[in-house]
């Protein structure tokens, strides 16, 4: 029988967990400005991509150990511990807010909800699954 090394924890179970980076802005997503803000033709999200007619400016700042990205004329805001979290998080939260939103009846809906609907779907060509 072989002894463990003192002091360190050894096999799988103690293997550092190396999470995959979430793919949740197309691949023709570039940074502007020395990283503070990505240009997104393309939101992906849980298997769904959200195709866009043009190019969103998404702005990318930090406070304190958080990164926030955020969308101004839809106020949509996501935010994590490091930049790509942030942007993970919008992709989330603007997968949300289509489902919440934009696929409603407009009787379901208020007059500042009905207006997010349309520029919602002014903005979004399609939305592909798979």
């Amino acid at each position: 029988m072989r002894a463990r090394p003192q002091g360190r924890k050894t096999g799988a179970l103690f293997a550092p967990r190396r999470r995959r980076a979430r793919r949740v802005l197309a691949a023709d997503t570039i940074a502007l400005g020395g990283g503070a803000n990505a240009k997104a033709r393309r939101i992906s999200c849980d298997g769904r991509a959200f195709r866009l007619r043009e190019a969103i400016n998404i702005t990318v700042r930090r406070r304190g150990p958080y990164y926030f990205a955020a969308y101004e004329p839809l106020d949509i805001v996501g935010y994590g511990r490091n930049r790509e979290r942030a942007l993970a998080s919008f992709a989330d939260v603007f997968s949300a807010t289509w489902d919440w939103i934009a696929v409603a009846r407009d009787s379901e809906l208020g007059e500042e909800a009905r207006e997010l609907k349309r520029k919602l779907r002014d903005l979004v060509a399609a939305v592909e699954s798979g």
